[in-house]
């Protein structure tokens, strides 16, 4: 009986003659590709430092001087472009050159040869390692909001993995799935079922401030209400530190909006009404 080749993605059967991959693991590495093109775009902008800014909801606003460049995104972002660029070159076709998006999405088209190759397995774990260094490197650069609890089907169980994104951003990644979803629609679903949990302040500023409008709810102000009594703790988290209610946040928050003493805009309004 012939013995089964071992998938280099894993330690597992490949479960077809003549390849090194198995259709579950080049699934996950061309979902990478498609992650890798989405986050060339993101890691430039913290490169260039161009998402500066955002981490001021909910703070005093004071920041220090800066470079004018993000080394380890730089850095990051290298990473990336000579793992998409060295692994394209074993390949025998021509591919494109310059443009890692370009490169990524291409790579994509030749799964089915790269799938036959010994290096495969090589490949799917240094992309996953340079994607996981180019993510760490933009989330440290910006603030990012909450976009909802993903809830994509995973072999008959939700992913249930908690989604952020970027304040103006109309989709969000799953970085655990690597779905896809629209934040307005989904986001408004995920807050409803995330209404009797619960989040610190910071927590709490990112869960509810709002990634396509840019509507913030700063932290600052989810203290102040814990100041006045108007917000009292319903325990801590494995830090020690007070955790409040996801719902009754909300409810303090629409009350605010709703009235003119609490909404500077609405104010404004009854004033030139007046």
């Amino acid at each position: 009986m012939a013995e089964q080749v071992k998938c280099t993605g894993g330690e597992h059967p490949t479960n077809a003659a003549g390849v090194t991959l198995c259709h579950k693991c080049a699934t996950v590495l061309s979902e990478d590709l498609k992650h890798a093109a989405f986050l060339w775009g993101d890691i430039q902008t913290s490169c260039a430092r161009l998402d500066v800014g955002a981490a001021s909801v909910g703070s005093s606003g004071y920041k220090e001087a800066q470079l004018a460049v993000n080394l380890d995104a730089l850095d990051k972002a290298q990473t990336l472009r000579v793992v998409l660029g060295g692994w394209a070159a074993h390949l025998p076709q021509l591919h494109p050159t310059g443009d890692p998006m370009r490169l990524a999405l291409w790579l994509i088209t030749q799964m089915n040869d790269i799938r036959r190759q010994a290096w495969a397995g090589d490949f799917k774990q240094e992309l996953r390692d340079a994607i996981n260094g180019c993510r760490r490197a933009t989330d440290r650069a910006g603030e990012l909001v909450f976009a909802g609890m993903c809830p994509t089907d995973v072999d008959g169980v939700e992913c249930g993995r908690a989604v952020f994104t970027r304040p103006g951003r109309i989709t969000a990644h799953c970085p655990a799935c690597k779905s896809a979803w629209d934040v307005s629609e989904w986001r408004g679903r995920a807050l409803d079922y995330a209404g009797v949990h619960e989040g610190t302040p910071a927590e709490l500023s990112r869960m509810l401030s709002d990634p396509v409008t840019g509507e913030a709810l700063p932290q600052a102000r989810i203290r102040q209400w814990v100041r006045r009594g108007k917000l009292t703790p319903i325990g801590e988290n494995s830090d020690g530190k007070p955790v409040y209610q996801v719902r009754k946040v909300r409810n303090l928050w629409g009350r605010m909006k709703a009235s003119p003493f609490g909404n500077p805009a609405a104010k404004k309004q009854v004033v030139l009404a007046a």
